[in-house]
């Protein structure tokens, strides 16, 4: 596998709050408000593990 196909694959394991409908995605997949899914983060950054951890911690 090429350098670039690694990246892309790891660049979709990430959260991206655009376009809208990826943000509700995930807001679905986490169980949070889009709110609460920007605050995660802002905090602790696009990896979906560490927001997961994050939105479990806080409530």
């Amino acid at each position: 596998m090429s350098e670039d196909a690694n990246k892309m694959a790891a660049e979709q394991l990430l959260i991206h709050l655009e376009p809208e409908w990826e943000r509700r995605n995930w807001c679905n997949w986490l169980g949070c408000s889009e709110a609460e899914l920007e605050h995660a983060v802002t905090y602790v950054g696009h990896d979906p593990d560490n927001v997961r951890r994050f939105l479990r911690q806080a409530r």
